[in-house]
């Protein structure tokens, strides 16, 4: 089936997705870029060596780039999760736990910069992955905890140190668990619009494409036809008689002989063709790359084996139907084209029914 065209409730293209990844990546670099402000700041009021600032700052450097490079070549979509969240997590909480080590004096950033990576994390990881973060964000700085300890030994405050690791190890619970909670109603938002893009571009009783989507559709594909000089058919379908189906049998049974009218026209169509349902008991099939003469052909089979169908009551006349047929002019509208079908389907009627006609054009040719 040929790609749909573009839809805000459809999902996004691979570039489409790659660049969101690098927007996301973008917003975590300038918070990395925050962090450091703040600890210059720290370094101007003596609160962090400028030695350390350094490393900071390079290993910072260092991440960016890794990251960016990561993107930039596309080598983060051979992964589950191209958007790179829990690696970027783990590595921030990796660098708030060396700046930790580092200064002696800069234990109150560890609680908000720990905070903001649950922020990250809810936008891609799951409530599991997120609760994997959490322990090592407490393992992380329970770490940097014992470091200090014996790196600084008698200059540091006990309360201040205890205080900031209650904070520390209950943020993390409850940034998780708030961070599982929203990520789980993204996740039913996701599906709610995916069901919605469904009932934007489906129909409903049959499943197969509604005239809203086909003539977007059709659209696009007569401008591919126009750009590359290719052929383009398109046929008209209308099931005989169906309005005497419904007044015999009751529209229950009508919408079934619909539903195997579909599954038929849908199951013995081939790769790249397209059918939809255009409105009542009339479908319509978009068939790319097919001159008039491939098209007749396959409609004729089609018509066959809708006439097989046994979607009826037993002793009950086959269903069957009628086909129009026409084959896309150089300069001529989507419009103009199904116009064309339309009149051979009408042609196809008058004729008895159960029968395929091509456009007038294409018949004088012949």
């Amino acid at each position: 089936m040929p790609a749909l065209p573009s839809s805000p409730l459809q999902p996004r293209t691979a570039q489409q997705q790659q660049a969101l990844r690098l927007r996301r990546f973008g917003m975590a670099s300038s918070t990395y870029l925050l962090g450091l402000v703040i600890l210059s700041l720290c370094t101007l009021l003596e609160l962090f060596p400028l030695q350390s600032l350094l490393v900071v700052g390079a290993s910072f450097t260092v991440i960016n780039a890794s990251f960016l490079a990561a993107f930039a070549s596309g080598w983060n979509t051979r992964f589950k999760d191209p958007s790179l969240t829990a690696a970027q997590g783990y590595v921030a909480v990796t660098m708030v736990a060396l700046i930790l080590v580092l200064g002696r004096d800069v234990h109150f950033v560890a609680a908000p910069f720990y905070s903001v990576l649950f922020v990250f994390g809810m936008l891609q990881m799951r409530p599991r992955a997120l609760a994997g973060l959490a322990l090592y964000v407490m393992a992380c700085h329970t770490a940097a905890l014992v470091l200090r300890h014996q790196l600084y030994g008698g200059g540091l405050d006990v309360r201040e140190e205890a205080v900031t690791a209650i904070t520390v190890a209950g943020g993390a619970v409850w940034f998780a668990v708030a961070a599982s909670y929203i990520s789980q109603l993204k996740a039913r938002l996701r599906q709610s619009l995916d069901h919605i893009a469904a009932l934007a571009t489906h129909d409903g009783l049959t499943g197969l494409w509604n005239r809203r989507q086909v003539d977007l559709d059709l659209e696009a594909a007569v401008k591919h036809a126009e750009r590359q000089g290719s052929a383009l058919c398109v046929a008209l379908v209308d099931v005989d008689h169906f309005k005497s189906i419904n007044d015999r049998h009751g529209h229950g049974v009508g919408d079934e002989v619909l539903k195997a009218v579909a599954g038929s026209l849908q199951g013995s169509l081939r790769a790249g063709d397209q059918v939809a349902r255009y409105g009542g008991e009339e479908f319509l099939l978009l068939l790319p790359a097919t001159p008039m003469a491939q098209a007749t052909a396959l409609a004729e089979r089609l018509r066959t084996r809708l006439e097989a169908l046994q979607s009826l009551p037993a002793g009950e006349p086959a269903v069957t139907a009628s086909f129009g047929l026409a084959a896309w002019r150089a300069g001529e509208s989507a419009a103009d084209l199904v116009r064309r079908a339309d009149q051979a389907l009408y042609r196809a009627k008058g004729k008895g029914r159960n029968r395929v006609e091509a456009d007038s054009l294409f018949r004088a040719l012949g």
